[in-house]
């Protein structure tokens, strides 16, 4: 729809940042180290901290900055700034973000051909054990959208910490849309339009995490309201989709949420036939060995538990091959311990965070005191 030769493409960088951020002056002297010859960065910065001040006066020759003494929100900031300062691709990238690779901004170019917008690859700097198990949520997300990228050509969410979109999408999008999650909006607004969705599987950055559980509760409660407000604004829509693309949306949703099954498995089969099946077998071998007879007798007493149990085993061992196959293909870490943990305590936290979100929406409209400015 939206093609730009790839000899005329101009590259605005847009970073938001609010007070400070530690990775934002590493980011930005990589970026003016990159050898794109036709780029602009330009920084937002809302209520600038005396480290960010220095910043600004060592690099406003080089990069352009939007500051406000006020905090005015990532996306009245955004919105304005890419209105200022136009270009014919748009990349989006977090004050948190590292960024590795040699000729970063050209491979984005590169990767823009076919696409009117892309998700680039995140990976998380793992110095944290917050980091590493949140590691496999973004593992999560960025194999969900390879699926969409690969299946559909169109996505329904990608996360915002570092995308590019070219300018004829962005303005037929009309930019951010004032929601919480404003990347989560605008991707179901580009999957509405029709507009071709990529995955940069090539190309990749690495997200700042912080090591706090406590920082982390609060990212997730703004995110769940954000995702319940989109979801009961956007169900038929979704509905929808499955309907026409059940394979993909459902792989998605179990991809993101892998401990939904682990709620309903066990209830997938009726209890007589599953002792009558297990008592037999266990039965068979009794025969040859007495030890098997124990536990048949703790089966009987306590069949809801061992059903549960198999379920719960199950269930694990097929998303953690699921995982580590995915890992290995995207070049993400993997630890079987990690996983564990993220699947039995880290993904469940998460998912119940999401669905008392949503029960929030439905009855109360969300009323949260959310410290955010969209």
């Amino acid at each position: 729809m939206f093609i730009v030769a790839r000899v005329k493409m101009r590259v605005g960088v847009f970073i938001p940042v609010y007070r400070e951020s530690e990775q934002l002056e590493p980011l930005l002297r990589g970026l003016l180290a990159d050898p794109y010859p036709d780029r602009e960065i330009v920084v937002c910065a809302d209520e600038p901290t005396e480290r960010t001040r220095a910043l600004i006066s060592e690099l406003g020759d080089v990069v352009k900055w939007r500051v406000s003494a006020e905090r005015l929100g990532k996306v009245n900031a955004l919105n304005a700034a890419v209105a200022e300062n136009p270009c014919d691709v748009i990349l989006f990238l977090d004050s948190d973000i590292e960024v590795r690779q040699e000729g970063f901004i050209g491979r984005v170019v590169e990767e823009m051909d076919d696409f009117d917008l892309i998700e680039i690859k995140k990976k998380i700097i793992r110095d944290s054990f917050v980091a590493r198990i949140v590691n496999y949520d973004y593992l999560s997300a960025n194999f969900t959208n390879l699926l969409f990228s690969k299946y559909l050509g169109r996505c329904l969410g990608f996360n915002g910490s570092a995308f590019a979109i070219k300018r004829g999408a962005w303005l037929t999008l009309n930019g951010f849309g004032k929601e919480i999650c404003e990347d989560l909006d605008m991707a179901t607004r580009t999957y509405i339009a029709g507009l071709r969705f990529g995955y940069a599987e090539a190309t990749e950055v690495y997200n700042k995490v912080s090591p706090s559980w406590r920082v982390w509760v609060k990212q997730r409660k703004r995110w769940g309201a954000g995702q319940a407000h989109w979801l009961t604004h956007n169900y038929r829509m979704l509905l929808g989709s499955i309907v026409d693309h059940p394979k993909v949306l459902i792989a998605a949703l179990l991809i993101i949420f892998p401990s939904l099954p682990m709620l309903t498995a066990t209830f997938a089969f009726p209890d007589t036939l599953y002792v009558n099946a297990v008592s037999f077998g266990l039965i068979l071998l009794a025969g040859k060995q007495l030890l098997f007879i124990p536990p048949i007798v703790a089966m009987l007493l306590g069949v809801a538990a061992l059903k549960a149990f198999t379920a719960l085993i199950l269930v694990l061992a097929i998303f953690a091959g699921v995982f580590y196959y995915f890992a290995r293909r995207l070049g993400y870490a993997f630890s079987l311990p990690e996983f564990v943990f993220f699947f039995l305590v880290y993904n469940p936290v998460w998912l119940t965070i999401s669905i008392t979100s949503l029960l929030r929406e439905i009855l109360w409209k969300n009323h949260l005191n959310l410290d955010w400015k969209i």
